[in-house]
């Protein structure tokens, strides 16, 4: 199916068309890829006080192997995996009256998106799977003489022609998983009162980083060294004195030039990687109290902490600078949630008791700290006299700033993260938020009819 574009109503009278475009190849995609599971589960209770859970699970995804293409033989190849064994663990103690601790360890694996494998297998770079054609109108022919003329199709597929830049799945991409464990201690302290406190660990392996890895680049050599100016500094003609950094260098003209290229058949050969490792720690406080005099309360903080490594990067060849929190890492978190039915049932004109019966009185309330963010340097303000340039306070393009549009697009674009801050190092203000509910139930009779 083709789209034709006009400049005005005149040209869309004559046929005249602006530009034409049409995509080609086999759009059709099937998503009927199996996928297996089993598992086997068992409870067993060990003591009168003591239950176990334990169980493992195998699952698995089956995708055929893709088409390949000849002038990148790693196109046809999808890495299945079916070792995916996930042990589990729990376990429920009541060592004392009113006391229970509660406990486990699980391994999950992740189930890999279809859109991935859809993208690696029509993006390869063949012209029979994805393919595109463009024209423009020759204003030396009449209308009905162009290839293509309004509002015809073009049906010769030799004028098509495939993206020079590729995409697919890494022959060594690992599937994610995630490993999980918890630990709590319960305590009823009063009559519908209890306290909990506990604390959960997780940590994620060979998550998929955010940016797709360019195989199509030779690793830069050279470093840049560079000073950190004073604060307030706005001249640097004649030279400042501060901390040093040496960077490698990442020059966008050289990635983006035949010379960084290890085939000059492809531009960008785009592959998802699964370099990425996560770790989540807390600790939580849980206090609730049920139906006393019509109030229930309930209320919890929570203290945690998660970093990450290689999922955002803005140097393929480098991510050891990656480390930071998370983007949903909050340090803080407390939330309070009341409920309160007043009643009635004090008052003994019934015209009150019905006015007041039936009411109640909600609220929710959370109190977080701020997540985390990166700062960037703007890549604009290139020149030696940062006080004429308002737009940005970048001294050195190369190694500052990373900005390469082959390896710095997932986190940055044309800007960088500063090279003396790790990323997500800096918190956004608290989020508080206070909702209130004021409810009444009216109750509606029904009278059968005979």
């Amino acid at each position: 199916m083709g789209t034709y574009g006009f400049f005005d109503v005149t040209s869309f009278a004559l046929g005249a068309y602006g530009f034409y475009n049409q995509a080609g190849g086999n759009p059709r995609f099937p998503f009927t890829f199996p996928y297996y599971a089993f598992y086997a589960q068992d409870k067993f209770q060990l003591r009168h006080n003591l239950t176990l859970d334990y169980g493992v699970r195998e699952d698995f995804q089956v995708y055929p192997q893709p088409k390949e293409n000849p002038a990148f033989p790693a196109t046809g190849e999808f890495p299945n995996r079916y070792q995916r064994v996930s042990p589990r663990i729990g376990f429920a103690y009541q060592p004392m009256d009113k006391t229970v601790v509660r406990g486990g360890f699980g391994m999950f694996y992740e189930v890999f998106n279809g859109i991935n494998y859809e993208n690696s297998v029509i993006a390869n770079g063949l012209v029979s799977q994805q393919g595109t054609t463009s024209a423009s109108f020759n204003s030396a022919l009449p209308a009905n003489q162009q290839a293509p003329s309004f509002p015809n199709t073009l049906g010769n597929g030799a004028l098509f022609s495939a993206s020079s830049d590729i995409s697919l799945v890494s022959p060594g991409f690992k599937t994610p998983y995630i490993m999980s464990s918890n630990f709590e201690i319960q305590r009823e302290l009063a009559s519908n009162t209890t306290l909990t406190l506990g604390t959960l660990w997780t940590h994620g392996v060979h998550l998929i980083a955010s940016n797709a890895y360019d195989l199509n680049l030779i690793p830069p050599s050279g470093t840049t060294t560079y000073v950190v100016c004073p604060s307030g500094t706005t001249s640097v003609v004649s030279g400042c004195s501060g901390p040093m950094f040496t960077h490698p260098n990442l020059d966008s003209g050289l990635l983006s030039s035949s010379e960084g290229l290890i085939t000059s058949s492809f531009g960008q050969i785009n592959a998802l990687i699964s370099p990425g490792v996560n770790q989540y720690n807390s600790f939580y406080a849980h206090l609730q109290r049920r139906g006393s005099r019509g109030l229930s309360l309930m209320t919890s903080y929570t203290f945690s902490k998660g970093m990450q490594t290689g999922v955002d990067f803005y140097n393929q060849f480098d991510l050891k600078d990656t480390h930071g929190p998370t983007l949903l890492d909050q340090r803080h978190r407390l939330s309070i949630a009341a409920v309160y039915s007043p009643g009635a049932r004090n008052f003994t004109s019934q015209a009150a008791r019905r006015l007041l019966s039936n009411w109640t009185i909600s609220t929710l309330m959370q109190f977080n700290s701020g997540r985390p963010y990166t700062g960037l340097l703007n890549a604009a303000c290139t020149g030696v006299d940062v006080s004429t340039c308002s737009s940005g306070n970048t001294l050195n393009d190369s190694s500052v700033n990373q900005s390469t549009i082959n390896t710095a697009t997932g986190i940055a674009g044309t800007n960088g993260p500063s090279p003396t801050l790790n990323l997500n190092s800096f918190y956004d203000r608290w989020i508080n938020e206070v909702d209130l509910g004021i409810a009444r139930t009216l109750p509606i009779g029904e009278t059968a009819i005979p």
